[in-house]
């Protein structure tokens, strides 16, 4: 857990800098960094909560979470899988579905929306940036090395290393 919250700070901050300092500063400069270190406990908890003592802590966890939504304007629940390096670019409503699952390095800007359809919910490549405003929904793969641009409708897989823009989303 710390070393995903590591890589996820280190998208934000030098790597030379104290780990504490630098999570104190980037929570204070990055609201949204608070929600991102708040899923990874949650996911941590999530994952072990076999374990009764950790079952409480998931418990109190969860009763806190409607303050880091509101605070954070991120909705990003403990069953959600992402991978390390997860940047959450600007304060801003950032909604992911609890069963999108995506890679590694994962960018969003403000107003991006994972979401289900009908025909289920999104999994993320490797090295994906999606632009503000973006949507995302339905059973699709998003490739590795994809570009989303800002209030693309994504409803069909993405390559890898397509840039996609328009409604619905299209290569550029």
């Amino acid at each position: 857990m710390i070393s995903l919250i590591k890589s996820d700070l280190y998208r934000y901050e030098d790597r030379n800098q104290n780990f504490l300092l630098s999570i104190v500063k980037t929570i204070y400069t990055n609201p949204s960094f608070l929600g991102i270190v708040w899923y990874r406990i949650s996911h941590w908890l999530w994952l072990n909560r076999r374990n009764p003592i950790l079952f409480i802590l998931l418990i109190f966890n969860r009763f806190f979470y409607p303050f880091i939504r509101i605070y954070t304007l991120l909705e990003l629940t403990p069953k959600t899988m992402i991978g390390e390096g997860l940047y959450i670019a600007h304060f801003g409503p950032t909604i992911i579905h609890s069963g999108t699952v995506a890679g590694n390095n994962l960018t969003l800007l403000p107003g991006v929306v994972i979401g289900a359809a009908k025909s289920g919910i999104p999994t993320i490549g490797n090295n994906v940036s999606i632009g503000a405003g973006a949507v995302v929904i339905g059973k699709i793969k998003i490739g590795d090395n994809v570009r989303i641009g800002a209030n693309a409708v994504v409803t069909k897989d993405v390559n890898d290393g397509e840039v996609v823009i328009g409604i619905p989303a299209r290569p550029v």
